[in-house]
């Protein structure tokens, strides 16, 4: 069965590699870099939240290094292997890297007030555009955590769905945080949702910053689509192979 999955793997990249070439620019310079750790279930990941002056952009480290090194010939094998080894992984008690959405690329424009998300469903490609949410906080001042060295106050509230704690710092007046959290006086540090996700800074990086990057490696074609049509399509198990398990979404409504 590994085998049949490794010569899967090595004609589904090669063929892309005769297809597609890299395509991508930079959008503008960084001026902060947040590296979060995630925990989901017995999977585990790590973000990159990088803040511009006009456009932020969030995304999975490990989703960056595949999409860059995948599309090189001299690395494409490397990734493959381990795409592989991952498999046999799958169902032991060894954590794996994953969790919900882990392959989208991130966008919020705050000089226009919109959020872009590039994501897909199995083999389709979709660009969302909305407005850059705003959730409903409440603020707990009397519970606070420190974080990396910042003292951090925690709020609450219900967003697409689910039942989020935050952890802001006011010492980083920036209104946002990791995935789509924000509106907060302050940078969001930690989130958590009970039961299953949990979100935590790991570094914030102030120096020799990558600059905010549109990432399509791919050249992937992404279809418009507004998020409650995605959200449809996301739910339907017909458009999945069989025996194929479904990560719960980031968001339910």
């Amino acid at each position: 069965m590994i085998m049949k999955i490794y010569a899967f793997c090595i004609t589904f990249m090669l063929s892309l590699l005769s297809c597609f070439g890299q395509e991508t620019h930079i959008i503008e310079p960084s001026i902060l870099e947040i590296s979060y750790h995630t925990q989901y279930l017995n999977s585990y990941n790590d973000y990159a939240l990088r803040i511009g002056k006009n456009v932020s952009e969030y995304f999975s480290y490990h989703t960056l290094r595949f999409d860059s090194l995948g599309t090189n010939p001299e690395t494409a094998l490397a990734i493959i292997n381990e795409k592989i080894e991952a498999a046999r992984n799958k169902n032991k008690t060894i954590p794996t890297v994953g969790g919900p959405k882990c392959n989208d690329y991130l966008y919020r424009n705050l000089e226009e007030g919109k959020m872009t998300t590039y994501t897909q469903v199995w083999d389709s490609y979709y660009k969302i555009t909305e407005d850059i949410p705003t959730p409903e906080w409440v603020i707990h001042e009397d519970s606070t955590r420190n974080i990396i060295g910042f003292n951090c106050t925690m709020a609450t509230t219900h967003f697409r769905g689910r039942d989020w704690k935050a952890w802001f710092c006011e010492e980083i007046p920036l209104p946002l945080g990791p995935w789509k959290l924000g509106g907060l006086p302050g940078l969001i540090l930690a989130a958590h949702c009970d039961g299953y996700l949990d979100i935590i800074a790991s570094n914030i990086k102030r120096e020799q910053l990558s600059p905010v990057n549109f990432y399509n490696f791919w050249e992937k074609k992404y279809k418009d689509i507004d998020r409650l049509s995605y959200l449809k399509k996301a739910s339907d198990p017909t458009i999945y192979p069989k025996n194929t398990t479904m990560i719960p979404k980031m968001e339910l409504e």
